[in-house]
């Protein structure tokens, strides 16, 4: 009985490599040491930054995660040319925004934002300040 149980785990065990060879080529890209071709990275940058919805954050960070071998310069590059909400942003701010998401996260994304002419400035809460100085 044993040799039966045996040997239907090492069938499962040898079904399971089988299924998880595809997946695991599949995402091979996404490994921290894969180095892709630019035109690769270009065409997967571009599917996250038109799957990603309306929000920088999300897009900025997927962008970040998964092409991690990629110089944020040229992170930053590519995004700005297929997210238009980057329009208004230099590739130094989308740089700077990279930089924010990769020290501080969503904190670090917001602080860079609101120092940007174009980000969103929040109030201070204090009432003898004027929002324009800050």
């Amino acid at each position: 009985m044993s040799d039966t149980a045996d040997t239907a785990a090492a069938a499962a065990t040898a079904e399971a490599e089988d299924l998880d060879a595809p997946v695991a080529q599949a995402l091979a890209w996404l490994l921290p040491q894969h180095r892709a071709t630019p035109a690769d990275a270009l065409q997967r940058i571009r599917v996250i930054c038109e799957q990603a919805g309306s929000e920088l954050y999300p897009a900025l960070l997927l962008v970040l995660a998964t092409h991690q071998a990629v110089p944020r310069e040229i992170l930053a590059a590519a995004v700005k040319q297929f997210r238009r909400d980057c329009d208004a942003f230099s590739r130094e701010d989308v740089c700077g925004l990279l930089n924010g998401i990769a020290n501080g996260g969503y904190q670090g994304f917001d602080v860079i934002l609101r120092t940007r002419k174009t980000g969103e400035k929040k109030s201070s809460g204090f009432s003898w300040i004027r929002e324009d100085d800050q």
